[in-house]
């Protein structure tokens, strides 16, 4: 079907125009610009672009009054050309045409665009959001079609961010300048996991080296004015927003060098969930995810850092004589960084035996490891309480596996082991296995088998099940709970011994909350009691009778209190024995 637009420009003002809204025009555009030896935007349109900006406002006024036009939608036409040639051109002529020499000056160009709309200086047409709106459609075009390395994205991410930050003018609410931010970060990252570098956390630590990230949140509080009235656009953007920072609190080799102590991003993240920064309607629902993320960090996530910085699952517990002990750090092995004793003599019982794979452990122990142990060890440590009830609910004998999810499967909705109460499960090791492999028959995981890691498939998970799930010698005074961690790119389990006596019931706690539960049951039935009587009142007392329908109501509401605080002085009096039964 023929293109029924028609978008008219010029090669050269004695040159009959041609339509680029079709393919055929926008390549004959395309090659006589390059038969001329003129780059395709920067010479002509970018030029006149550039003219009604810096022009005096008002000479541009007067001049397109006559014609019924303004300086906006002449800068509006302009955009339009460059994006009907860069949407309808073929594809490769037009990277042909595009040189890195056009890449570079378009990307200032988008930056410069960006610190007019932070500054709204009387010069020629103010950018306003409408003006940057255009701006933002071009940018993604030039991010999905022509930017082909990943250099190129980093350029255009280094421009904006340093122009966002070398600003010195506050950005109006109507500026646009927040939703530009954050719209161009999410396109470079999707276009980055999607056709380029594909690693999510290459993605990741490129926004936060370019400095994107840190100003996207300096920003946040910058109202989304141009889409609010579009709900299809603004939950789109929204969703795309939220996966990418639950991607963000997913990862854990990102985390511990975009957060650490110091770091512009992490100024940026503490300004804004301590309210220093308050984030704008369209982007409330931020919250929940940046306090999940910084709920992630402080798990001990040290990525990048010396090795003593962080609590490795084995400080609980004494690789020789398994005493546990949660109050103190234990002496660490000084070669492998990983066995943990709690005294110079075990250490040095231990090393006959420890000798053997002290050196594969040093080699095999990577930073994902390390910081899959903090996780689980942190997570244990906050949730000890319900983790433990779930352990005794579900303890047949044998090895446990508590099952926690990091993972941005779940996204836009939060990871659950980062929700508020976290949501994770308990289950007997052989029933879980089980569960695995039929869900995800070519799944494969880590496992420290004592000598180093050993990844797992399908194939050898018959293997797996003889270390993992057998019933514990009763003799032991330890358990093993196996933590299945579902992170950003592969799951990996961390082993931790739990002392027996430790998922002992708490016996004073329970009578305690039975006690309280038996509080409720009775107070409750007590008020159902009298509810027969204040029937009765409600009908036949001259004092309440005629009252109105919401005037009875309240005072069924107050005669229940009344009844519910007799009960208390009933209940204290009994209970301090100072009545008989």
């Amino acid at each position: 079907m023929e293109n029924s637009t028609v978008l008219y420009t010029r090669t050269a003002p004695e040159r009959p125009p041609v339509n680029v809204a079709t393919q055929k025009g926008a390549n004959a555009y395309l090659r006589q610009l390059r038969k001329d030896g003129m780059p395709p935007f920067s010479s002509k349109l970018m030029v006149s672009i550039n003219q009604y900006i810096h022009k005096p406002e008002e000479s541009i006024e007067e001049r397109w009054r006559s014609r019924e036009n303004t300086g906006h939608s002449t800068l509006h036409g302009l955009y339009n050309i460059m994006r009907s040639i860069c949407e309808n051109a073929s594809n490769d002529l037009l990277r042909e045409v595009v040189t890195d020499t056009e890449l570079r000056i378009i990307s200032n160009h988008f930056a410069q665009m960006l610190k007019y709309a932070i500054s709204r200086e009387n010069k020629g047409v103010i950018i306003d959001e409408p003006c940057l709106n255009e701006v933002i459609g071009l940018t993604t075009i030039f991010i999905k079609g022509l930017i082909i390395s990943d250099d190129a994205i980093g350029n255009i991410l280094k421009s904006l961010a340093s122009a966002a930050k070398q600003a010195t003018d506050e950005p109006s609410q109507d500026s646009g300048v927040g939703y530009f931010l954050c719209h161009t970060m999410i396109e470079c990252f999707a276009n980055l996991i999607m056709n380029k570098i594909k690693s999510a956390d290459k993605a990741i630590m490129m926004m936060h080296k370019t400095g994107m990230l840190e100003q996207v949140l300096r920003h946040i509080h910058l109202p989304w004015t141009f889409v609010t009235n579009n709900i299809d656009i603004k939950e789109n953007v929204k969703n795309r927003i939220r996966f990418f920072f639950i991607t963000v609190a997913s990862s854990t080799i990102s985390l511990g060098k975009m957060f650490k102590a110091g770091s512009p991003t992490r100024d940026a993240l503490v300004d804004v969930l301590q309210g220093r920064i308050k984030p704008c309607a369209e982007n409330e629902h931020m919250m929940e995810i940046l306090e999940a993320l910084k709920k992630f960090i402080d798990m001990g996530l040290t990525s990048g850092n010396s090795d003593d910085q962080y609590i490795s699952m084995t400080s609980f517990c004494c690789s020789k004589c398994e005493k546990v002990d949660y109050t103190r750090k234990l002496l660490v092995c000084g070669k492998c960084k990983h066995w943990g004793y709690c005294s110079r003599e075990c250490q040095i019982a231990d090393w006959k035996d420890h000798k053997q794979t002290c050196k594969s452990i040093k080699s095999l122990l990577t930073k994902r490891s390390r910081n899959s142990e903090a996780i689980a060890t942190k997570f244990v440590a906050e949730n000890k309480n319900s983790i433990y009830e779930a352990m005794r609910k579900c303890y047949d004998g044998g090895d446990l596996v508590l099952d926690l999810n990091f993972s941005n499967d779940c996204a836009p909705k939060l990871p659950p082991a980062l929700r508020n109460p976290p949501e994770f499960e308990v289950l007997p090791a052989n029933i879980f296995w089980n569960r695995e492999k039929d869900m995800a028959p070519d799944h494969w995981f880590f496992k420290d088998l004592g000598g180093g890691k050993t990844h797992y498939t399908d194939e050898n998970i018959k293997e797996m099940k003889k270390g993992i799930g057998s019933k514990t010698d009763k003799s032991t005074s330890h358990l093993t709970l196996n933590v299945f961690l579902k992170l950003s790119d592969v799951p990996y389990i961390v082993s931790m011994r739990v002392s027996k006596e430790e998922l002992k019931p708490d016996y004073n706690a329970l009578e305690e909350r039975e006690k309280c539960e038996s509080y409720q049951k009775r107070r409750e039935e007590y008020i159902k009691l009298y509810s027969d009587q204040l029937a009765m009142i409600l009908l036949v007392n001259p004092d309440v009778k005629d009252l109105s329908a919401s005037e009875k109501e309240e005072y069924a509401k107050k005669f229940n209190k009344h009844i519910g605080e007799l009960f208390d002085l009933q209940y204290e009096i009994l209970n301090k024995n100072l009545i008989g039964n």
